[in-house]
């Protein structure tokens, strides 16, 4: 028979089991609409590479509260893999990275340096306050914390990798 301190502790860890498992996942965010459109990414390797949103939905995913810096947005809360988490599943270190340059299929483009990329997390939303992207957002938006809101582009199809 178990003594009521180890019914104790085994009662913490289901608890903490449990937290982990349920609390910890991103939002489940129904992408079907737009899970199959690509990425295509450039740089990485001689040619170019492509990553679906399916893809990034199965990858390691955060799910951030956050605000833009200026009053364009305002406050989000954004589901997705971090760039980092994207390139290295593509076999890419983001600290080798010299510059990036983010697309959209509107033809807003905008590039980041080394030192932004090594101090900002950036996160690749398929999804923004528990739902999917719209149209005029699908299939990824851009969003980087406590940054303005020019940064985070939306309908991104394309990110150009200038390595070190």
């Amino acid at each position: 028979m178990l003594s009521k301190i180890n019914r104790v502790w085994i009662a913490f860890a289901l608890a903490v089991a449990i937290i982990c498992l349920c609390g910890c996942a991103p939002d489940d965010i129904d992408i079907s609409g737009y899970a199959d459109q690509q990425i295509a990414i450039d740089g990485i390797d001689e040619d170019t590479v492509f990553v679906s949103i399916a893809d990034m939905k199965a990858l390691d995913c955060v799910t951030i509260k956050t605000e833009s810096t200026s009053d364009k947005i305002g406050k989000v809360r954004a589901t997705g893999p971090t760039l980092e988490t994207v390139l290295a599943a593509k076999g890419a270190d983001i600290k080798d990275i010299k510059k990036i340059t983010f697309h959209g299929a509107d033809d807003y483009e905008y590039s980041l340096k080394e030192d932004y990329i090594a101090e900002h997390d950036i996160i690749l939303a398929f999804g923004i306050d528990k739902e999917p992207l719209d149209e005029e957002d699908a299939p990824c938006r851009i969003i980087i914390p406590e940054s303005d809101s020019a940064y985070w582009l939306r309908m991104l199809d394309h990110i150009n990798i200038e390595m070190k």
